[in-house]
């Protein structure tokens, strides 16, 4: 095992840019207070479609969890949800490249589910959910195995993002933005209150951006428009109503590249970053997203509440492209493409009753019953996997004919999940949370040709215990469990099985008097039954189990009050079951990431506030060990940058750039190899009262 030490350059750049102390007092993790004598620490969040009400995200709860603000993702410049978790622990971002037309992120080390205010996305194949991080107001992270937040969930944990919603004030944010490689958008977010009483009040939020990708010939066109409102019938009795319409248009990326020429040498040299692998004139993305529904809430008591969410989604994708999947060893790249035609609908609803009991003076318990229901049905046209023309990779020359065609692709999901939690204080230094949940679930369909039905009925539980000491150190453990039914069937013909992980944890969470922040340090210990690996048929086969034993350590703290930093190191144990007889080093997977962001605010003579910061993101080297064995992806660190100027308490001018220096790298291999994200500058001019 290589250790750190042996990356000296990329020390070095992060032990530089901390000494350079740029930066902002960004958001170092505050708790409400300095002791544990006075932090509520079972304080649950009261908004619907929040992780909270089921699994505390409270500092001093028995769980890794991490909470993104809008503060945190406008501050880092992100342009989609997988960079702006670039720089939290135990998250591989973009480990296949940028992509203009889908999120990819790893939590330690596994795929992991996306919910929208509590409502899971269900992907499945090229029918993916793309949220709108410009709609989105905080984003909840919860790490590893957990069925019990929003159903069931994958290996990786759970990503709920909260979008933004009505509040009882006038607000208005313009905003416009321009930046590398032809990137233009404009942004409105308005919050009003419709009458004088002030119990109705509402928001609309929208977008409008262009952008081109970074192979040549691509682009893609987005437009995003979301009202919502809120009635409050009583103080203790409230309906949020939210919906949301969302285009794009364009052509997609597609990074899918050999060895040869990305990691292995070639008598020509290297494949161009920009060169695109495939057919500008053949392919084509279009996709609608619309999402309606409401929550509701209404209080007993100061004691009791029921809560109930549902969501409507309809998702339409029309995709072609064409990509790489091998070369011929000399100049030719071997093409296939994929083509998708069709929709997903959705309906998803969750009722649940929370409430606080009291066993003693010193004893508190705060239960959570309901069930959640999820109806999803997908219809359309699609083909994996068909021939195109070779391609030189050199000297690309386009418009080759060929022929397309697809065979019907239908699946119908059901799944209902019954499920049961409780978080226990016991006096003012024990922290419990408990929980279980039982899913049925079953699937009928037509994929490829093959049978894609099912039938699936499980139990997952998860327990964590927390002691709070005197002097800031509380030490924590716990174990949780996750199930998630996979609808389709592989390149072969054969129905997916559900994935099944289990993690055990041991952390300690530090926040001592004498610190103006926080530290976390956490061992896990995760297990994937049914694992899927990547294959040559461009669909992915299931497997045997997958594991990672890791360890991550993550701090946010000021260091003066202008000046603060945010660390993060995660180490990574992968294996990868292949056959009974064969078990690899995870492909993706690097055994070292750390990341590092310091930030300082100048006050200028005029009153007005210059905020700087510089990041630094280093992945250790990774390697395919079942198609190249032997050929290592190096590692790689990246620099990122940010200047804000607040002229006056309305206008505001934020200079963004990632991956400053254009480093030219490969992110990973996994039987096809993806180049790294170039260099982007955004410019963004900000007005708001």
């Amino acid at each position: 095992m290589r250790s750190m030490t042996y990356q000296p350059i990329a020390w070095a750049v992060l032990a530089m840019i901390s000494s350079m102390v740029l930066a902002t007092p960004s958001h170092a993790q505050a708790s409400d207070a300095a002791s544990p004598e006075s932090v509520e620490t079972l304080g649950a969040v009261t908004v619907v479609g929040t992780v909270g009400d089921l699994q505390s995200l409270d500092f001093y709860a028995p769980n890794s969890s991490a909470v993104l603000n809008r503060s945190d993702i406008d501050e880092q410049g992100a342009r989609k949800l997988d960079q702006a978790l670039q720089y939290q622990a135990g998250i591989l971002s973009e480990p296949f490249g940028a992509d203009n037309k889908v999120e990819w992120f790893k939590i330690r080390g596994f795929d992991a589910s996306t919910s929208l205010d509590g409502s899971p996305t269900t992907p499945n194949g090229y029918f993916v959910w793309k949220p709108e991080l410009f709609g989105v107001e905080t984003v909840e992270v919860l790490k590893g195995p957990s069925s019990l937040e929003f159903g069931a969930s994958e290996a990786g944990g759970v990503v709920n993002l909260v979008t933004k919603r009505p509040h009882k004030e006038e607000a208005l944010l313009l905003q416009a933005e321009g930046g590398h490689r032809g990137r233009l958008g404009l942004g409105f977010d308005y919050n009003g209150i419709a009458n004088e009483a002030g119990t109705a009040y509402y928001r609309i939020v929208a977008q409008a951006r262009r952008e081109d990708g970074m192979q040549r010939d691509t682009d893609m066109k987005s437009y995003y428009l979301a009202p919502s409102a809120t009635f409050e019938f009583s103080p203790r009795t409230s309906l949020t109503l939210l919906t949301s319409i969302q285009r794009e248009d364009g052509t997609p990326t597609n990074g899918f590249l050999p060895a040869y020429g990305t990691i292995i040498g070639t008598p020509y040299g290297k494949i161009d970053r920009r060169m695109n692998p495939g057919e500008p004139g053949f392919d084509q993305l279009k996709r609608t997203q619309l999402s309606a529904g409401w929550l509701f809430s209404h209080e007993f008591n100061d004691d009791w509440a029921f809560k109930q969410n549902y969501k409507f989604s309809k998702l339409d994708v029309d995709q072609q492209n064409v990509f790489a999947y091998g070369s011929d060893g000399n100049r030719e790249l071997l093409r296939g493409y994929t083509y998708t035609d069709g929709s997903t609908r959705n309906h998803y609803i969750d009722n649940r009753i929370s409430g606080k009991v009291k066993l003693g003076d010193n004893v508190e318990l705060r239960p959570v019953v309901g069930f959640d229901y999820l109806k999803s049905d997908t219809s359309g046209q699609n083909n994996g996997f068909g021939l195109a023309p070779n391609l030189d990779m050199f000297a690309p020359v386009y418009g080759t004919p060929f022929a397309v065609n697809a065979t019907p692709y239908e699946l119908d999901t059901r799944q209902l999940g019954l499920y049961a939690s409780t978080q226990l204080r016991v006096g003012e230094r024990w922290n419990f949370n408990a929980g279980i949940r039982h899913d049925k679930a079953k699937g009928s369909g037509n994929i490829n040709g093959g049978d894609a039905g099912y039938k699936a009925s499980h139990n997952s539980v998860n327990v964590g215990a927390m002691y709070i000491s005197d002097y800031g150190v509380s030490p924590y453990a716990s174990y949780s469990e996750s199930f998630k039914p996979i609808p389709g069937v592989d390149g072969y013909g054969n129905t997916y099985q559900p994935y099944e992980a289990k993690q055990a944890e041991v952390g300690i969470k530090l926040e001592p008097t004498w610190f103006d922040g926080t530290v976390t340090i956490a061992y896990f210990d995760i297990e994937e039954k049914n694992a899927l690996i990547a294959d040559a048929s461009n669909i992915q086969s299931q497997s045997g189990k997958r594991t990672n034993k890791g360890v991550e350590i993550e701090g946010d703290f000021n260091i003066t009050d202008d000046t603060a930093v945010k660390v993060s190191y995660t180490h990574n144990h992968s294996r990868q079951k292949i056959t009974p007889e064969q078990t690899v080093r995870t492909p993706l997977i690097p055994k070292h990431q750390a990341s590092l962001w310091v930030s300082h605010r100048f006050t200028l003579p005029n009153s007005g506030k210059l905020t700087v910061a510089a990041g630094a993101r280093y992945n250790g080297s990774t390697e395919d060990e079942r198609y190249y064995p032997g050929e290592k992806v190096p590692s790689y660190t990246l620099l990122d940058m940010m200047a804000r100027y607040q002229i006056n308490p309305e206008w505001a001018l934020q200079l963004n750039a990632r991956n400053l220096t254009n480093k030219n790298y490969v992110a990973s291999c996994d039987f096809y190899c993806y180049y790294g994200g170039g260099r982007t500058v955004d410019l963004q001019l900000q007005y708001q009262w």
